[in-house]
């Protein structure tokens, strides 16, 4: 964990370098995507069972081999996709607030070798007050805009929502870790 002043820390979301306008890969067998998405997403299941599940995504439409070596990170429902390269540099920094789990990532027919992340870090990262949420007819509140929280004091890399488990954002230290070590994410004002 970071040891440096204690200060607000300014929150982002992160997205891939490369252009994609749904989805940067998908599961190849899209059988294990329930149980892939409970692990990484919801961040529960068994670990043990997921060690033993052959992750392969698939590149969609617009990524080939030259540009997919220019991100380190690709967005898919079921997982946040990081590169070989982002976990090398950086992994072992993150290793309290992220685990890293082997998967392929196949483009134009060849696998790469990348990682499937689970974040472990949670901390309340989004402004309930300022964020907007939907009505299901059952009357359960959905969050349908989320507003992100500008007095967090906790210094952290990445979390996931306390609540929202599925929301995630990173901050400032994560952004500065990966520009020093030359890592290609895009940042975006979540």
């Amino acid at each position: 964990m970071y040891e440096g002043d204690k200060m607000s820390l300014k929150l982002y979301r992160i997205d891939s370098t490369l252009f994609h306008p749904y989805n940067g890969a998908m599961i190849k067998d899209i059988s294990v995507h329930k149980e892939l998405f409970s692990f990484f997403r919801m961040n529960c299941g068994d670990k043990e069972k997921i060690k033993n599940i052959e992750m392969e995504f698939v590149a969609q439409k617009g990524y080939t081999l030259e540009n997919i070596a220019k991100t380190d990170y690709i967005f898919t429902f079921s997982a946040h996709l990081f590169s070989k390269k982002f976990v090398e540099s950086v992994g072992d920094i993150l290793k309290n607030e992220i685990k890293f789990f082997p998967c392929k990532v196949t483009c134009k027919g060849i696998a790469l070798d990348w990682y499937a992340a689970q974040i472990i870090h949670s901390f309340p990262i989004i402004d309930k007050e300022l964020s907007t949420y939907r009505e299901l007819t059952d009357s359960e509140l959905i969050l349908s805009d989320a507003k992100y929280r500008t007095d967090i004091n906790e210094q952290f890399f990445i979390a996931r929502d306390s609540e929202s488990i599925t929301y995630i954002a990173v901050s400032d230290l994560f952004k500065t870790l990966c520009v020093e070590n030359g890592l290609m994410i895009g940042f975006n004002q979540p």
